[in-house]
């Protein structure tokens, strides 16, 4: 559970339930049936640890110089899995025994559940149904992760206090892995991935974009506990992650921060539910335009060409185009949940005559990729969760922290504006996503506490 202080009549700073599980996740239920379930120490370990397992998982500094990366099923280990399921046993234990489970139920609204049943149809009826019935389940695990991840701090300062310390860790292995693992840290001329991004910073991620779009987060981390928690903590990282984002040279997050930090917060001047609207579709439907749109209308594409120099937005165009196409030729249950790249049909039937966007990884745009897997139909659903439910839990909360309030704004508008760039939407493994999808359901359930008060 969450809280937030105010100033007392005396003027003594006290605790009080922000919106976030207020009516959902009460404080312990009894010593006896919670047990050491809710102690300190525990909760401050499983969020560390669902922090660190998820941000540096259990293989970090990948070696790309290895010809095993170009296979775009690498990944998923079996230490990964059973780290994964163990955390989520332990994430579900402590729900129950701290009587937080009922967090779901604010949490599962009619059109997440919409949009996962229909998820769950396309999958049954994929061509890979097995392939796609597994990564869904990935998927669900994910969303009950985020959900938990919630409920696991005391109060609002405890909150912003372990974002920074696990933000921080990370942040310190990426520096280490510059400074002593450059070879692992840095891209290379010699990656086989990629080797064009040579002396682009990575971290201990697998990719530059990956690095650049995490410490964007962090920023916002740091901001976050520089007014709750610990200014000299939050300012640090602050500093870190931006000069960590500038050497990673990832485009988008990079070019997009600024608007990232003031769209937000200009947003909550308007009381308005059209003009707060307005100001925080803009630039998703504007980049929107501008990309899909650039594929699709020969005078964007124009307009486009005019005005940047790289109109393909570094060969994505044709990833699109492909994208596009393959939606259209199963426009109504789509190829699967996650059961469309990286299929021995794709892989494996590709010539030189024919796309190389057959051999891409994903659509690089979350909502082409989420329309090539479930049809248009479950794209419109995704939309109603993603988009349209976090802006009506905006307009609807009331008397709810604002601080974390605009950290969640912050965290779920990234997201939205970079799926424009990047498959984030259901991306099991996908931090950004992982994020994302805290800063909905914390604006679901901020929302849901001052309803049902």
């Amino acid at each position: 559970m969450i809280n937030h202080e105010r100033e007392g009549k005396d003027g003594n700073r006290v605790l009080r339930p922000t919106a976030i599980g207020s009516h959902i996740a009460n404080p312990p239920v009894a010593a006896a049936s919670a047990g050491r379930w809710d102690s300190g120490s525990l909760r401050d370990t499983l969020f560390l640890v669902t922090f660190l397992l998820l941000w540096l998982t259990v293989t970090p500094f990948v070696d790309l110089g290895r010809s095993d990366v170009l296979d775009v099923n690498t990944g998923g280990s079996l230490a990964t899995m059973v780290a994964s399921l163990g955390l989520t046993a332990a994430l579900a234990i402590f729900m129950v025994q701290t009587g937080s489970l009922q967090a779901l139920r604010g949490a599962a609204s009619p059109a997440l559940i919409v949009t996962l049943v229909w998820f769950a149809i396309s999958a049954v009826l994929s061509d890979n149904a097995d392939l796609a019935i597994r990564r869904l389940v990935l998927a669900v695990i994910t969303l009950f992760q985020a959900c938990a991840f919630l409920m696991l701090p005391r109060d609002l300062r405890h909150f912003a206090r372990l974002l920074t310390i696990g933000a921080l860790i990370v942040v310190a292995f990426c520096y280490f892995g510059v400074l002593f693992l450059p070879h692992l840290s840095i891209h290379q001329a010699t990656d086989f991935a990629e080797p064009g991004l040579a002396g682009d910073w990575r971290g201990t991620f697998r990719h530059k974009n990956d690095a650049g779009g995490d410490m964007a987060i962090f920023i916002f981390i740091g901001l976050f506990a520089a007014r709750l928690w610990n200014p000299v903590a939050g300012w640090s990282l602050v500093l870190l992650s931006a000069v960590f984002l500038f050497f990673s040279h990832s485009k988008s997050p990079t070019n997009l921060l600024p608007a990232f930090l003031l769209i937000p917060v200009l947003a909550l001047r308007f009381r308005s539910v059209w003009m707060r609207s307005g100001v925080l579709l803009a630039l998703p439907v504007f980049l929107c335009v501008i990309t899909i749109g650039s594929v699709t209308v020969p005078e964007i594409r124009s307009v486009v060409s005019s005005i940047l120099s790289d109109p393909t937005f570094t060969g994505r165009d044709g990833i699109w185009s492909f994208a596009l196409e393959n939606t259209v030729a199963r426009p109504l249950f789509g190829h699967g949940f996650q059961a469309f790249w990286g299929t021995s049909a794709l892989v494996y039937n590709w010539s030189s005559i024919e796309t190389w966007a057959m051999r891409a990884s994903d659509a690089h745009n979350g909502f082409l990729n989420v329309s090539v897997m479930t049809g248009w139909v479950g794209l419109f659903a995704t939309l109603c969760w993603v988009v349209l439910q976090p802006l009506s839990d905006l307009v609807r909360a009331r008397d709810v922290d604002a601080d974390l309030q605009l950290f969640f704004m912050r965290v779920w508008f990234f997201g939205l504006c970079l799926s424009s760039f990047e498959s984030l939407l259901f991306a099991v493994g996908r931090t950004q996503w992982f994020m994302m999808t805290v800063a909905i359901f914390g604006l679901r359930l901020q929302t849901l506490s001052r309803l049902k008060r």
